[in-house]
């Protein structure tokens, strides 16, 4: 047992420089996300994504995500490092850590603890940290079928550059921009087993501040094929978008990437 608290101590300190493709991270999408009793369980993944900002750009990336059984609660962790490579030679990176702390009772209402750190090189997005709390309900969860949804309060800090801002556009003496906001969050998770091999999931975020909840808001979606190709070996398919009503840098409104990644869990 002691060697797999070690492989998290080196996994978390690979991945706590690094960050996320976009700025609503998409917890769900993980395994280790799944409330379940067993001590330990995780995943490493390693994909190709192709991301639509003022040009297409592709990228390689490798995940890791585990959980960890703590009496009644789970510890859930995950991270990202990506390398992104440009025709004009530009070098772009991006990451996250996140960590969640989720009642694992098995209860159809469930409180849920985390923080997450992530920069996106390829969206400007130079340092974004959260903090927060939701409650989650399982509306849904049968063998084949599973339905969540979930709301909570949640502290943002970010500080966004202005690589990927139109030159035209730039404002005059303005390198960086940088707010600390206190925000609503609400998701919905569904996932259907479409056949003995293959799943389909779907995952919805809706962010916003209280005082302008139905004005300016974020709304991110997720959408999973997964392909079973061995026991411990998946194929998945996943499309991610974000519309943002009212960026912190005038950049464009809705931005999404299209990934490719071959599943190893463990």
């Amino acid at each position: 047992m002691r060697y797999r608290y070690y492989l998290v101590l080196i996994a978390l300190n690979f991945y706590l420089p690094t960050s996320s493709l976009s700025q609503v991270l998409n917890a769900e999408a993980f395994k280790s996300q799944e409330a379940r009793t067993d001590s330990f369980q995780g995943q490493f993944t390693f994909g190709l994504t192709a991301d639509q900002q003022r040009s297409l750009i592709y990228s390689v990336f490798s995940d890791i995500d585990m959980s960890f059984k703590i009496h009644a609660k789970s510890l859930l962790t995950a991270g990202r490092f990506r390398v992104t490579g440009t025709s004009d030679q530009m070098l772009l990176n991006g990451g996250f850590v996140h960590l969640r702390l989720r009642d694992n009772s098995g209860k159809n209402l469930l409180l849920e603890e985390y923080i997450q750190y992530q920069w996106d090189g390829v969206r400007g997005m130079k340092n974004r940290f959260i903090a927060g709390a939701n409650i989650r309900q399982k509306l849904l969860n049968s063998s084949k079928s599973q339905l969540f949804l979930g709301f909570g309060l949640f502290y943002e800090f970010e500080e966004w550059g202005m690589s990927a801002v139109p030159q035209e556009l730039v404002p005059t003496g303005v390198s960086s921009i940088s707010v600390n906001l206190a925000k609503f969050n609400i998701y919905s998770r569904f996932s259907r087993q479409l056949g003995h091999n293959t799943r389909f999931s779907g995952v919805f975020y809706y962010q916003a501040l209280p005082e302008t909840f139905f004005e300016h808001f974020r709304f991110a979606g997720t959408f999973q094929l997964l392909f079973k190709v061995g026991r411990n070996l998946d194929f998945t398919v996943n499309y991610d978008g974000i519309y943002d009503t009212k960026p912190l840098v005038p950049i464009r409104n809705l931005y999404y990437n299209i990934s490719n990644q071959f599943v190893w869990k463990f």
